[in-house]
């Protein structure tokens, strides 16, 4: 018994590998049609959801960068309110030591 004749390879005859062949390649494109509409059905809701979630988590974070830009200046001028208050006690202080001598 020989693997490859003039009239079949492998003990099937051309035509039934010509069948095979038609078989698998018809398999192939129903199932790459199925994945892709499988992938289009069950993905494509979860991209749209998680873009817009993307979409939230950077206004978060803006907003948050806004918030913390605006708390440190807030604590900047805190800091000069205070130094500022703490100028005026001396002053009010040196002001009624002065005026009791």
């Amino acid at each position: 018994m020989h693997i490859l004749t003039l009239h079949s390879f492998l003990s099937l005859g051309w035509d039934e590998w010509a069948s095979i062949v038609a078989i698998l390649t018809a398999i192939v494109i129903i199932a790459r049609s199925l994945i892709k509409k499988t992938k289009y059905d069950i993905f494509e809701p979860i991209n749209r959801r998680l873009d817009k979630f993307n979409e939230n988590v950077d206004f978060l974070i803006n907003w948050q960068d806004k918030a913390n830009t605006r708390l440190e200046k807030g604590a900047e001028k805190f800091v000069k309110h205070e130094e500022q208050l703490k100028d005026h006690e001396r002053r009010i202080t040196n002001l009624e030591r002065g005026s009791h001598k």
